[in-house]
C-alpha cells in the first residue's frame, strides 16, 4: 500500500510539472484507469496549467516535426528508386527518336506542377503523337486515360467531343465533362478551332517524376 501511495504522489508531482498521461505511465507502472482516477480532480495552479500547456504544445510540435521528417525520408527514398528506373529506361530507349520527341513535347506542353501526368494542346497530330509515345514507353493504353475538352462558348454546339473521340480512337466514356471558356466574342474567329484537349494519365505521379528526370537527362545529353 505504501508503494502505491508513493506511485500516486509521483504521478501527481509529474502532472503538476506538465507531464502527459503517457509520459507518467512510462514511469509509474499503473493502469491508465487508475492514473485517471488519481488525477481527475487534481487542482492545478495557473502557472502549473501554463507549464502543462507548454509541454503539450511542445510534444505536438515535436511529433509533427518527426512525422514530417519521416515523410520526407520516404519521399527521398521513393525518388531515388524512380531515378534508378528512369536512368535504366533512358539508356534503353535513348536511340529511339520517338522517345526524345515525346519528352520534348511534354517539356513544352505538359503539366509540371501537377501531381498527375497531363498534356494539353489543340493540335490533333501532336496529341496523337503523345498518345503513341505513352503507349510505346509506358504501361498505359489510350483507352486507360482521361480526356477533357476546353471550348470557347461559340463552339459548344459543334460536337467536337465526338470528333476528338473518333480522331484519337478513344472510347466515349473516357471523355470528362467539357469545360466552356468564356469569351467576349460572339462569333467564331477561328472556324476550324476544335478546342484544346487535355490528356490525363490516372495514378501517374511516378510517371510524372520520371518524366522530369528524363527531361533533365535529355538536356544533359544534347549539351554534350
Amino acid at each position: 500500500m505504501k508503494a502505491l501511495v508513493q506511485e500516486k504522489e509521483k504521478a501527481i508531482a509529474m502532472r503538476k510539472n506538465g507531464y502527459s498521461y503517457n509520459e507518467i505511465l512510462s514511469v509509474v507502472p499503473v493502469a491508465k484507469s487508475s492514473l485517471s482516477l488519481w488525477l481527475k480532480d487534481l487542482p492545478l495552479t495557473k502557472d502549473e496549467k501554463k507549464v502543462l500547456k507548454k509541454r503539450t504544445d511542445s510534444n505536438i510540435s515535436h511529433g509533427r516535426i518527426k512525422a514530417a521528417s519521416e515523410l520526407r525520408k520516404r519521399c527521398l527514398e521513393r525518388e531515388q528508386e524512380y531515378l534508378s528506373e528512369a536512368t535504366t529506361e533512358f539508356n534503353k530507349y535513348c536511340k529511339n527518336p520517338l522517345f526524345h520527341v515525346g519528352i520534348a513535347l511534354y517539356w513544352a506542353e505538359g503539366a509540371k506542377r501537377s501531381n498527375m501526368f497531363q498534356f494539353m494542346n489543340s493540335d490533333e497530330k501532336m496529341n496523337d503523337l503523345l498518345l503513341r509515345w505513352i503507349e510505346t514507353f509506358t504501361e498505359y493504353k489510350r483507352s486507360d486515360l482521361g480526356y477533357r475538352l476546353y471550348l470557347h462558348h461559340p463552339f459548344i454546339h459543334d460536337n467536337w467531343e465526338v470528333w476528338w473521340q473518333k480522331k484519337l480512337n478513344v472510347p466515349e466514356g473516357a471523355f470528362k465533362k467539357t469545360v466552356i471558356k468564356p469569351t467576349q466574342l460572339g462569333i467564331k474567329k477561328r472556324p476550324n478551332y476544335k478546342g484544346c484537349l487535355r490528356i490525363e494519365v490516372p495514378r501517374s505521379t511516378k510517371l510524372l517524376i520520371k518524366m522530369k528526370f528524363w527531361i533533365n537527362m535529355m538536356v544533359v545529353l544534347y549539351e554534350k
